[in-house]
């Protein structure tokens, strides 16, 4: 049996399964892809309400153009495009304020962080040298020997800064979804050290949803077959190889040589765990996700912030702004792209992380109002122009997914579980492969999805002669 004759399913349309999907066709491969939900993108999905068109979550793109998902689009010959945030991310910890710009890991560029975020005066050179740390260009070895340190521990052997230290833990929260305790130090300067290099941070065209919509219209193109509202209930194994797919209620078979899961790496091994080593099944099982996330969505019916993109954070030396307000990262994605929204409209999706547990409610219900309070201080009056909110809670986000959980990323860049202690997306199965931010791929959230697409394309090429 040649490739071409080799038959794959994909389970998923996420970045991960959208991508890897259009790789392979491109190689010629038959491949399906089953996705449960009627629209594609999972977690980075995108709909549209009264012509304004919102992400399933709260995003941008770290690399743009120059990261993973440029590059998936680039081989498949997709339509995805970015438009480049030139004016970079707004940071505000507490009265402190400072703007990262593109190429933050200049000396100047540095040196105005520092003092716009309120760095103690006789502090600032050991934060200076901490952040340039932070954000120089690292060899794969280099960052493998900071994976299984959090990110608190690096920033300590530097700083005690409070300020400093506020700014990297909240950055941390933004490109991990953990705290900088749980953080892996690799895998944070992997994400922000790229970052700081390509000088691309970029919000996709068409909203978050387009990148697999792209990358979906190619595959079909290249003759790949696409079935929405189509779940896969099981995986059949024989002799320790996938022959196929089960689909729905009715338990349809569908023959394969090949599965790509792009459900999740612990629902995969939940619906294969009786063909598995129980200390395997029983180690992944047991490995952490990140945390959550809620939103609140608005459509405003003029331009009330100027901002593309801010994160905000209350002094956590301040009391009375705990209790009150909440932590935000809001994106204005109408600001990046002028089509997300009606003329003179404005589209901003302010969203904060919590738990990642669906039957805690009353959590997400008081990050949610402690969201909407933090957004009428940041911006008094915005209420007064709101035509629509949409509130999203984990609920929401586990519904979308599939999961269990609502968690944002899927298994959690913690330092105990990154580099060499995270599971092979090649699963003990011959023929069973996982693709997405759970295994295979380094990245801040979408483009770790998009890094394990391109890393599993190259892998099942690689094995498909021995399967």
């Amino acid at each position: 049996m040649g490739i071409h004759d080799k038959k794959v399913v994909v389970i998923g349309s996420g970045i991960g399964g959208a991508g890897c999907a259009a790789l392979l066709a491109k190689e010629g491969l038959d491949v399906t892809l089953f996705e449960r939900n009627p629209f594609p993108g999972g977690k980075a999905a995108s709909f549209e309400k009264d012509g304004f068109v919102y992400d399933t979550g709260v995003h941008a793109v770290g690399n743009g153009e120059k990261g993973p998902l440029g590059e998936i689009n680039r081989i498949v010959g997709g339509s995805l495009k970015f438009n480049v945030i030139s004016s970079g991310n707004r940071i505000i910890i507490g009265d402190g304020e400072a703007l990262l710009p593109l190429q933050y890991s200049s000396d100047d560029a540095i040196l105005e962080i520092l003092e716009g975020i309120g760095v103690e005066s006789r502090k600032k050179d050991e934060c200076f040298l901490c952040f340039k740390e932070l954000a120089a260009p690292r060899t794969h070895e280099e960052i493998a020997r900071l994976d299984e340190m959090p990110l608190k521990d690096l920033i300590d052997r530097f700083t005690d800064d409070s300020r400093f230290h506020q700014m990297m833990n909240a950055t941390c929260a933004l490109l991990l979804v953990l705290t900088y305790y749980q953080g892996s130090a690799g895998e944070f300067v992997y994400c922000f050290s790229e970052a700081a290099k390509n000088g691309s941070l970029s919000y996709p065209v068409g909203g978050m949803g387009a990148v697999a919509k792209s990358y979906l219209d190619a595959f079909q193109k290249m003759g790949g077959c696409l079935k929405f509202n189509t779940p896969v209930t099981g995986i059949k194994v024989q002799d320790g190889r996938v022959t196929g797919v089960t689909l729905g209620d009715e338990g349809e078979t569908v023959p394969a040589d090949i599965v790509i899961s792009n459900s999740g790496l612990q629902p995969t091994v939940e619906m294969v765990a009786e063909y598995l080593d129980e200390k395997y099944a029983q180690w992944v099982l047991s490995l952490k996700s990140s945390y959550g996330a809620v939103s609140v969505k608005y459509a405003l019916n003029s331009k009330v912030i100027p901002y593309p993109l801010t994160l905000w954070m209350p002094d956590v030396n301040d009391s009375h702004m705990l209790d009150k307000y909440v932590g935000v990262f809001y994106p204005v994605p109408s600001n990046m792209d002028e089509n997300l929204a009606p003329e003179g409209c404005q589209l901003v999706l302010a969203g904060a992380v919590t738990l990642p547990f669906p039957e805690r409610s009353e959590i997400c219900e008081e990050v949610l109002n402690k969201i909407e309070a933090t957004m009428s201080m940041l911006h008094p009056g915005i209420e007064e122009h709101v035509l629509w909110k949409l509130k999203t809670d984990v609920a929401y986000i586990a519904k979308i997914s599939g999961r269990k959980l609502g968690e944002v990323i899927g298994l959690a860049q913690d330092y105990r579980q990154v580099g060499k202690n995270r599971p092979s997306p090649r699963l003990p199965i011959g023929g069973l492969y996982v693709v997405g931010a759970d295994a295979g791929g380094r990245g801040i959230g979408t483009e770790m999805a998009g890094d394990s697409a391109l890393n599993v394309y190259r892998m099942v090429l690689s094995d498909i002669e021995r399967i």
